[in-house]
């Protein structure tokens, strides 16, 4: 079987994909910043409102480990989260200094780039070439 660089790309696109929906559906379901995370996203942030929609059901069936996670990356975020819930999905990237904030958002932004890539890469595949008809002997 030959590698497919779309077959890899959409692969990793699914893996990015279930991990972001994981990790911020469960941050959606922690008690003091959830609500705000959700409400803000829901306004102003369309790619996390769509992994916390996506991660919610993940998240219910694998506990609080997503919100350890969370809070390696973005512990320190979450008192401006509380005081100001209108802005709560721009406070979390930018107040955050975690020590995975970086790998968090290069997966957060990883996602839907892999998606281009894979349907480009699917687009633009080698095809056989036909012949119009056959070879007469």
């Amino acid at each position: 079987m030959r590698w497919r660089k779309y077959r890899v790309l959409f692969t990793l696109f699914v893996l990015c994909l279930a991990f972001d929906a994981w990790l911020y559906g469960s941050l959606a379901r922690k008690p003091e910043i959830g609500a705000a995370l959700a409400s803000s996203a829901r306004a102003n942030a369309p790619l996390l409102h769509t992994y916390i929609v996506l991660g919610e059901p993940l998240a219910a069936h694998t506990g609080a480990s997503g919100q350890r996670v969370a809070d390696a990356a973005f512990a320190d975020a979450y008192p401006s989260v509380i005081t100001s819930p209108a802005t709560a999905a721009s406070e979390l990237f930018t107040q955050s200094r975690g020590p995975l904030r970086g790998l968090l958002l290069v997966l957060y932004w990883a996602t839907p780039l892999l998606l281009v890539l894979a349907l480009a890469a699917w687009v633009l595949r080698s095809r056989p070439t036909h012949l119009m008809g056959g070879i007469r002997r």
